[in-house]
This record gives structure tokens, sequence and C-alpha cells, in this order.
């Protein structure tokens, strides 16, 4: 049993590092900007990565504890690699608001020339908030199917 919780939790935290890792680098939000007015009007799409959101930073930097306490949780021993299996999915969890927070509050550059006529999410944002429960189910499961079992008798 315990080596099917940590095959399990092993392909968990490859697609959730695949897919945190490429968010980082993705564009996550598209936006139309509109320069001109009638007939001049020049359209054109600008990306938005995760970097240039304001709680970008927060975000990028959740991801990356999250990383290590998924390490911690796979290499960990005793108690290092149970307070990682609970730590790992309410890290998790605190990373998605994070992410929902900076996906729904965006407004566009209003300091640039045009007007934002549309935005949309982009890859980035879907990778992140995806990545982040296969992250989270994977550190419960490497810490459980890794611990030693205690024999009694």
């Amino acid at each position: 049993m315990q080596r099917t919780l940590v095959r399990v939790g092993a392909w968990l935290a490859g697609f959730g590092l695949l897919s945190g890792l490429a968010s980082m680098f993705v564009p996550w939000l598209s936006q139309l900007v509109v320069v001109g007015t009638g007939r001049r009007a020049e359209r054109h799409v600008e990306t938005v990565t995760v970097l240039d959101l304001g709680l970008g930073l927060w975000y990028v930097t959740l991801l990356l504890t999250l990383f290590a306490v998924l390490g911690a949780a796979a290499m960990g021993t005793g108690q290092g690699r149970k307070l990682a299996g609970v730590a790992g999915p309410i890290l998790s969890l605190a990373t998605a608001i994070v992410g929902v927070e900076l996906i729904t509050t965006f407004e566009g550059s209003p300091s640039g020339p045009g007007r934002v006529a549309e935005t949309a999410v982009a890859a980035g944002g879907w990778l992140g908030l995806a990545s982040l429960p296969l992250l989270g189910f994977a550190c419960g499961l490497l810490a459980i199917g890794r611990a030693r079992r205690v024999s009694s008798g």
C-alpha cells in the first residue's frame, strides 16, 4: 500500500513540478490594447507574465517554497517529513488563493497610451492553478507513503 502511495505521489509531484515551473515563464494574462480611435485605431495583444502582476512575487515565492516542502516530504526523515505532509496541502491552498487573486483583480495597464478593450486568462494562469493541487496532494501522499511503520508486538 505504501509503495502505491509513493508511486502516485511521485507522478503527481512530477506533473505538479512541470506545470508549476512552466507557470512562472508562460504569460498569465493577455489583453487586447486599442490605440487611437476610428479608422486609425491600432489593435494589438499584449501578454502579462506573473512577475508583472501585483502579487506575482508572492506567488513565485510561495510556489518555490512549496517545491522545497515537496522535497522535504520526499527525502526528509521523521518529524520533517510529517511537517511537510501537513504543511504541503496548506501551503498549496495559500498559494492558490494568491493565484486566484492575481487573475481576478487584474485591471489592465492604465499607464499605457491606449485603452484595454479585453483581458483574458492565458496559459500561465491555468498552469499555475492546475499545479497547486497536484503539489499539495503529492506532499501528503509522499509523506504518508514514506513513513515507517511502527510494529507493535
